[in-house]
């Protein structure tokens, strides 16, 4: 009988013993996954730790690249055979399209003059609304008629852009002018004798006046005439519109119009 209780008390121990080694085992395989999928999991976040930092330090090289640049785009242009305007964006970062009006020699294509006006994006909106909504289609049908009943040679101007240029100051400091004024220029549209609308640019001596404005003065010393039609209009003032609202846009997604906030 005692000997019946020492192996049967044996065999529980030995089920123990095989228990706890079968416990351990699998306590050791559960280990060896959590270490495989601690690793995997490691090697995700490596992965993307890497992924981040390359990503930032695209970031910093393009945020590097915009504050050492200045905007270099001509996006909307009218021509004829021997002179042009060209709509820019280079002063967008001031709010103003600058508009380049430019003569020049047809047979040698060497520069005769230029005239550099800038306009605010509200007028230059307001322009491109005008010619979008058929405003300056109907105000042109109304000059011409009126010209023709009056007997006049040219139809009047239907636009007139603000008066604007450089002060005489600044002119002096350009070495612009020798005579102590300022430079007025502006530009105008009208309906053209060959062409459904013709830009005519300005320049000439002018006075700054209280309210910012350069007042021409005299007889202008530059005219720069640029005709076009109707759908030449239209697609200059489509591009107009859609890159100021585009770069508005952009100031606004990536914060520039943003201040910190006052504690």
């Amino acid at each position: 009988m005692r000997e019946y209780l020492k192996t049967k008390l044996l065999i529980k121990i030995g089920l123990k013993l095989n228990c706890k080694s079968l416990f351990i085992k699998i306590g050791s395989c559960r280990k060896d996954l959590f270490m495989n999928d601690l690793n995997e999991v490691n090697a995700i976040l490596k992965r993307i730790i890497n992924g981040v930092a390359i990503a930032v330090k695209k970031l910093t090289a393009i945020e590097q690249r915009m504050l050492n640049t200045t905007i270099d785009k001509e996006f909307a242009e009218l021509n004829t055979t021997s002179t042009f305007v060209k709509a820019k964006a280079n002063a967008f970062e001031i709010e103003k399209t600058l508009l380049s009006f430019v003569s020049f020699d047809n047979n040698t294509k060497k520069l005769n003059d230029n005239i550099d006006i800038f306009m605010s994006f509200g007028d230059s909106l307001a322009l491109a609304n005008d010619i979008l909504s058929g405003k300056i289609c109907k105000l042109a049908q109304k000059s011409r008629k009126d010209a023709a009943e009056k007997n006049l040679k040219y139809p009047a101007d239907i636009y007139k852009s603000r008066l604007g240029g450089v002060a005489e100051e600044k002119a002096k400091e350009r070495k612009l002018r020798t005579d102590g004024k300022a430079i007025s220029r502006y530009f105008s549209i009208a309906p053209g004798s060959k062409f459904d609308f013709v830009f005519t640019a300005y320049q000439q001596a002018g006075k700054s006046a209280d309210n910012g404005l350069i007042v021409p003065e005299g007889n202008p010393e530059i005219i720069i005439r640029v005709g076009c039609n109707a759908p030449d209009i239209k697609n200059f003032a489509l591009l107009l519109q859609s890159h100021i609202n585009g770069y508005i846009s952009a100031q606004y997604a990536t914060h520039s119009y943003s201040k910190a906030k006052e504690s």
